[in-house]
């Protein structure tokens, strides 16, 4: 079958564009820039900083990274989604340059290595034509503003809502565990590759630290300090890439410019209450507390767009085989669930090609074969975190919110058989709720859930790019929906797909809206979206005021759970039988009821965001973050700070700190303190476990999950608190010379340590309740 291009799906130049130039275009994009630089002034982080981040992130990803995008494929033609691809493509190249200097043992001449870049497309003849686009493909105004509009909206609600609400050390009283564990793997991939486990020095790293990395790069080149590049500067271009990809994905898919507005939209959207109130993360499918999500996500998303022009559309060579192999590749290295969802985007074409044509279709084979190794790869090297994980059919299901009132079943993820335990219980009523909370799960995943409307259209059905959709869809729900993670980690299998869900939506809406003359598609569609965002408010109105906490019995406790589908249902169906009247009236709506009901579907997730945090906090910002359980001490965080400041970076340090509370130290703690390899940035001798692929394997042994199970490192354990309660010459002599321990970080809220310390070690730092010795030789 010939793929190539028909003249349907050749780029379009729109109308007026060669009246309004490149500055008309680029000049808007100021309004988000300052939007997230006054953002993060008002977090008291100084210009200095902002500004040579800034440039870094130009300079040294999104530059090199166009030259390279345009070098090897080629432009959009136009800069804004040459700026989102081309920043991915530079995280690629920057990833290569760090892996090579770390190991060299050069980080801090990585600043060379985009240099290079620059220089050799400055220099060369044959490269010089890549710093301008070579035929130009504007967008429309109106693309430009609706991207600019929403990218304000998604970066002033990141920063001033999910950064604000956790302070960087020292500044805050907690901190959020799962940061000051990337915090420790940020650190630890400024000193080597392949790093080491920064809680147990010597082991190795086993996680999907790509992302930790591309934060390491920015460290070794701007020399900020790590701190303030994860809780306040790497997110902010991160979010604009994958909000740029996405709008790229749905405009390529669609061929139709709103389309992109429309994604973009539907991403920012449900972060438009971080204006309003504090969050402790970022609405699906971003995440500020999982930089591996948003860094992942994205790679995935692009590697995407490469695989569908040269697959589907038959365009491109050997450079954009490297691109789309390559940027797979980190994806995969980011997230695990990436590269499943690519193969199944390129097995399901291929599978109705081989159906259809009745031959191989080898170039979906070779992309195929390559991405399944490339997953075996980096799930046997880099991937990490999945240990713990097995195969239950709607797992999920039984984390959410009424699933233990609906049932009656405790089961805890990672436990239970190959289904749902609810579903095998015997019981009509347990069966009943699981499937009433199933049901109103996909309600919370309508972004996902979306895309599969395309099967509505039979050209859609037919089209390889419509599979490669659903493979991606069928894919990511697959993990979503069959894997049982500990943590509950298969949401971000659902989580990943949503820009394909989108760009599915996209292309069905742009192919119902071209049956209508350009004229009466535009007012008509203006009403729609008007209608739909008043539907999505009364909807997501209805979700947030029916639901409540379930009670009585089982029957009872299953009629609360599902009450607001019910009054969905019933409203849906008021709803229709009112359009089905309008329709006759007015037969020029007719078809427009599909467009209404998924324009509708994209609306209801930010109206019901934004009411649900109207509604709980009543408009009023909340207090940074704060837990009894994650709180560090002023004397642990100034200790952490002094030893940052006074040891080396390849120093070694015992502590007891590997739980939290600070206060609880003893078996069946929450192993999941990072003060020493998070906040000093050090590797430590043993430190929190909790993560670690070791523990997690033993998830509900004993009855407790995997962050409460004792250490897979025992001696280590042992040795430390020999060292700081019972010490001997022998024991520190041990610790300096087999262990290469340096220093001793002793936190008196785990206990008093022996004064013996003092005559065996040197006292360096001395506060009310954390001492620090120094081991000599």
């Amino acid at each position: 079958m010939n793929l190539a291009l028909v003249s349907r799906d050749r780029p379009r130049t729109y109308r007026a564009d060669v009246s309004h130039g490149t500055s008309a275009r680029l000049l808007p994009w100021l309004l988000p820039f300052l939007v997230a630089v006054i953002s993060l002034l008002s977090l008291d982080v100084p210009l200095g900083p902002i500004a040579k981040y800034t440039l870094y992130f130009a300079l040294a990803v999104a530059m090199p990274g166009i030259l390279i995008l345009r070098g090897l494929w080629r432009s959009t033609g136009n800069w804004a989604e040459d700026f989102g691809l081309g920043s991915a493509v530079g995280a690629v190249y920057q990833l290569a340059g760090w892996a090579i200097f770390t190991a060299l043992g050069w980080q801090g001449w990585l600043m060379v290595w985009p240099a290079l870049a620059l220089i050799a497309f400055a220099v060369l003849p044959r490269l010089r034509k890549y710093w301008r686009i070579a035929e130009p493909r504007p967008l429309p105004l109106w693309w430009t503003w609706g991207m600019v509009i929403a990218a304000a909206v998604l970066l002033g609600g990141t920063v001033l809502g999910a950064m604000k609400y956790h302070p960087p050390p020292p500044d805050g009283t907690s901190y959020y565990q799962d940061l000051l564990y990337h915090l420790s793997m940020l650190s630890e991939l400024t000193r080597s590759v392949p790093p080491q486990l920064p809680q147990v020095a010597g082991e190795s790293l086993d996680y999907h630290w790509f992302p930790n990395a591309d934060m390491a790069a920015s460290v070794d080149i701007t020399k900020l300090s790590p701190i303030i590049v994860l809780y306040r500067l790497w997110l902010v271009p991160q979010v604009l890439v994958a909000l740029l990809v996405f709008a790229t994905l749905a405009r390529t898919v669609s061929r139709a410019w709103w389309t992109g507005v429309l994604a973009a939209a539907a991403l920012a959207g449900p972060n438009l209450f971080l204006f309003i109130d504090t969050s402790v993360n970022l609405s699906p499918p971003l995440s500020l507390l999982s930089p591996s999500q948003t860094f992942g996500m994205t790679a995935g998303v692009v590697a995407g767009i490469f695989l569908i022009d040269l697959l589907i559309r038959g365009a491109g060579g050997k450079g954009l085989w490297l691109l789309a192999l390559t940027v797979a590749v980190v994806g995969g290295g980011s997230k695990p669930t990436i590269l499943p969802i690519l193969v199944g985007a390129v097995g399901l074409p291929a599978l109705l090609l081989l159906i259809r044509d009745r031959r191989l279709p080898w170039r979906f084979i070779a992309a195929g074969s390559l991405l399944v190794a490339a997953a075996v790869g980096t799930m046997v090297t880099v991937a990490g975190s999945t240990s713990g994980s097995g195969l239950q059919l709607l797992a999920v299901v039984k984390t959410q919110g009424g699933y233990l009132a609906a049932t009656k079943d405790p089961t805890q993820p990672g436990a239970g058989g190959v289904i749902l335990p609810a579903l095998t219980s015997g019981s009509v009523l347990s069966i009943g709720g699981a499937v009433v909370v199933t049901v109103l799960l996909l309600t919370w995943q309508l972004l996902a859930v979306a895309g599969y409307t395309l099967l509505a259209r039979r050209e859609l059905r037919r089209d390889p790019l419509g599979w490669f959709l659903l493979g991606a869809l069928i894919a990511g729900w697959a993990g979503y929906l069959v894997i049982d993670h500990p943590s509950v980690s298969e949401g971000y299998f659902v989580y990943s797909v949503v820009p394909f869900s989108l760009a599915a939506t996209g292309w069905l809406l742009a192919t119902w809206t071209r049956a209508y003359a350009p004229p009466f598609r535009r007012a008509a569609l203006l009403k729609i979206a008007a209608v739909a965002v008043l539907l999505g408010a009364v909807f997501a109105f209805i979700l947030l005021t029916t639901d409540e906490t379930p009670r009585g019995s089982q029957l009872h406790r299953i009629l609360l759970v599902g009450r607001p589908l019910i009054a969905v249902f019933a409203l849906t169906c008021a709803l229709v039988l009112v359009w089905f009247r309008l329709a006759k009236s007015r037969p020029a709506m007719a078809g427009l009821g599909g467009i209404l009901v998924l324009l509708t579907v994209l609306v209801v997730p930010a109206a019901r965001t934004f009411e649900q945090n109207l509604h709980l906090n009543g408009g009023q910002q909340a207090q940074t973050y704060t837990s009894a359980r994650w709180w560090v001490y002023p004397d642990e965080q100034d200790a952490a700070l002094w030893l940052a400041k006074n040891s080396a970076p390849t120093d070694i340090v015992a502590s007891n700190t590997w739980c939290r509370p600070a206060t609880q130290q003893g078996p069946g703690c929450d192993a999941r303190g990072y003060i020493v390899s998070g906040i000093a940035g050090r590797r430590t001798f043993i430190e929190g476990w909790g993560y670690t692929s070791q523990a997690m394997v033993n998830q509900g042994v004993g009855g407790k999950p995997y962050t409460q199970q004792p250490s897979p490192w025992p001696d280590r354990v042992a040795l430390t608190n020999q060292a700081l309660y019972e010490p001997t010459a022998a024991v520190l002599h041990r610790l300096r010379d087999e262990y290469h321990v340096r220093w001793l970080y002793a936190d008196l809220f785990g206990g008093p340590v022996s004064p013996e310390l003092d005559k065996l070690a040197v006292l360096r730092h001395s506060g009310q309740w954390v001492r620090i010795y120094e081991l000599t030789r």
